[in-house]
């Protein structure tokens, strides 16, 4: 079993998984990357049906099209986007992926080159190909030009949400987190208005924004940002339940963060999201959480020792109180244990919200039983 202080370690990767979603699981185009000069706004017409049902993330239904279209012309963005659907629709198909992506590069850097042909899908297909080859150069190269060309030229302010959410992959790629998050949250505000014919582009978006938001502590916003991304895809894996529970949870959304805890089947996870959904119901039995402790400090100024001792403390109240009332499990509150449960769960879900885990810290303080019954 993992020890309670190694797991401790691994609070930031959780979030990892939405942020490698919008790698691994993000379509990567809605225009046919012809001649335009830059990544303006407004959608180009497409080029065949094949190209819609791809833009629409119908990836098996576009493959034979877009094979058709081939077999009368390659371009580099016509053999990407075929690697692509390939490995959409079958994951048995990775090599062919790499392969029709190798063979799309550098027709993609010649097309690049041509006059009017640098485009930010073009750029984009060319910083996630060599991404996909561990060629670290030629994606900043790539990134960095896309960036200079298209966020940082004249037709920026034509740019869509699509735009907005390529290039706040491209500055992942490029390392830089606060220009990711920005180009984010702009691809965010634009579907608003444009929502994209791709569900899927403004969903992970949205997950992008409630990562950032969840590790601000802006609670109900990451809660809110998650909720529209599941509704948006709900299949696509870029919501974790696991982080979606705990940021319902610190939302003070006490039922909804238990139903999310329940969905949780990570191996990882799901044993502590139990921890959670019984911390979520006893929270809401409580009648709710405060952000202060009975003697007026906010909980998230406590960390380390200081709020495991609190922590102790407030379950041996909430122990004794119990016993003193010969409360058993499915007994009413009484009003004297009330005020005991709802600052032992606050305190406890200050504790998940800093460490991501529970279960080894509960068992190895001796208060699982309090929690899960």
């Amino acid at each position: 079993m993992t020890t309670f202080a190694a797991r401790r370690t691994r609070r930031a990767p959780l979030l990892l998984p939405v942020l490698l979603a919008i790698a691994s699981l993000a379509p990567s185009c809605r225009r046919g990357g012809g001649g335009e000069a830059g990544g303006g706004g407004a959608p180009a017409a497409p080029i065949d049906p094949g190209q819609a049902l791809y833009n629409s993330g119908k990836y098996a239904e576009a493959l034979p099209l877009l094979e058709q279209s081939a077999a009368q012309g390659r371009t580099g963005t016509l053999l990407y986007e075929i690697g692509y659907a390939k490995g959409a629709s079958d994951a048995a198909h990775v090599d062919e992926k790499k392969r029709l992506w190798a063979e799309a590069e550098p027709l993609l850097a010649q097309e690049v080159a041509s006059p009017g042909g640098a485009t930010l899908d073009r750029y984009y297909y060319l910083t996630v190909i060599n991404s996909d080859q561990g060629d670290g150069d030629k994606v900043a190269e790539y990134a960095h030009q896309a960036v200079n060309q298209i966020e940082m030229g004249p037709d920026a302010g034509k740019l869509g949400g699509e735009d907005w959410f390529r290039l706040g992959r491209l500055h992942e790629f490029l390392n830089e987190a606060s220009e990711s998050e920005a180009a984010y949250r702009r691809a965010v505000s634009a579907f608003r208005d444009h929502p994209a014919a791709n569900p899927s582009y403004q969903a992970l978006a949205l997950a992008a924004v409630g990562s950032r938001d969840f590790e601000a502590r802006r609670f109900k916003d990451a809660a809110a940002e998650f909720d529209q991304a599941l509704t948006l895809s709900p299949g696509l894996g870029h919501v974790k339940p696991y982080l979606h529970g705990i940021a319902l949870l610190a939302a003070d959304r006490y039922n909804d963060a238990a139903t999310a805890f329940m969905k949780d089947r990570d191996p990882e996870t799901m044993t502590d999201a139990q921890y959670g959904a019984d911390l979520a119901r006893k929270s809401q039995e409580a009648g709710g959480l405060e952000a202060n402790d009975t003697d007026g400090v906010p909980l998230e100024s406590l960390t380390g020792d200081q709020l495991d001792s609190r922590i102790r403390e407030a379950a041996q109240a909430f122990r004794d109180v119990r016993a003193k009332n010969s409360w058993k499990p499915g007994d009413p509150l009484s009003a004297e244990i009330v005020p005991a449960q709802k600052r032992f769960c606050a305190l406890l879900r200050e504790k998940l919200v800093q460490d991501r885990w529970l279960q080894e810290f509960c068992l190895r303080e001796k208060i699982a039983d309090i929690l899960r019954r």
